[in-house]
């Protein structure tokens, strides 16, 4: 069988669990209370996958803009602890990440080749103004899955085809856009000293206005 084959075959059966697992996953305990403390999650789009990916690593996301990932800004806050984790999974069959407080959907993915990668963040017990919305595309094999606490943005994307799942988890705070605006369209700068009157230094491969000229040691990040 082509390798190209059994990534498909592999996909479909792990989508088909995740399908059959969403009624679980939705479900989230009322447990311990939030700790005083809060993380900011970024959020980042990777536009050759279409996966959008979530994280309160500043150095992950650095890392990853360096790798051509845009950076959309802050996807919510999070409490720093509570009775309720998010479990962090990764396909290795088709590089795709997916995000669950269920324990059972952990493990059921892990039994079909997900690897486990602890948890990612933490889901609010107490402050239900933040809920995280889960939306389900059944056409991609990455980015299948889409988290957003913006309610235009999840009932866009249920008109377009995808399957609403419901709440996924919840935060302690709203979401706000990156620094500066994230439209592709937007012209490479000129050279560095544009960058820096535009108060955009330094720039990330991936972000607006970035070009391969402003990053003369080609580490991803020019107008250091």
């Amino acid at each position: 069988m082509k390798k190209s084959t059994i990534k498909r075959c592999v996909s479909s059966t792990l989508a088909a669990a995740l399908v059959g697992l969403s009624s679980i996953a939705m479900m989230v305990p009322l447990a311990h209370a939030d700790s005083s403390a809060a993380d900011t999650m970024y959020r980042l789009y990777n536009r050759h996958s279409g996966e959008h990916f979530y994280t309160g690593s500043a150095n992950e996301r650095d890392g990853l803009r360096r790798a051509g990932w845009r950076w959309e800004g802050a996807g919510w806050v999070a409490p720093t602890s509570s009775g309720t984790p998010v479990y962090r999974l990764y396909n290795p069959y088709v590089g795709d990440h997916h995000f669950t407080v269920s324990s059972q959907e952990r493990d059921a993915l892990v039994s079909a080749g997900w690897t486990d990668e602890g948890i990612g963040w933490y889901s609010s017990d107490d402050n239900r103004s933040f809920p995280l919305q889960r939306q389900y595309n059944p056409y991609a094999h990455t980015g299948t899955h889409n988290y957003t606490l913006n309610s235009g943005e999840a009932s866009y994307l249920i008109s377009r085809g995808w399957r609403d799942e419901g709440v996924a988890w919840y935060g302690i705070g709203g979401a706000s856009a990156a620094p500066w605006g994230t439209s592709p369209s937007e012209a490479p700068f000129k050279n560095c000293k544009a960058v820096r009157a535009a108060g955009r230094a330094p720039i990330y491969r991936g972000d607006p206005g970035y070009s391969s000229k402003l990053d003369a040691d080609n580490d991803g990040i020019g107008c250091e």
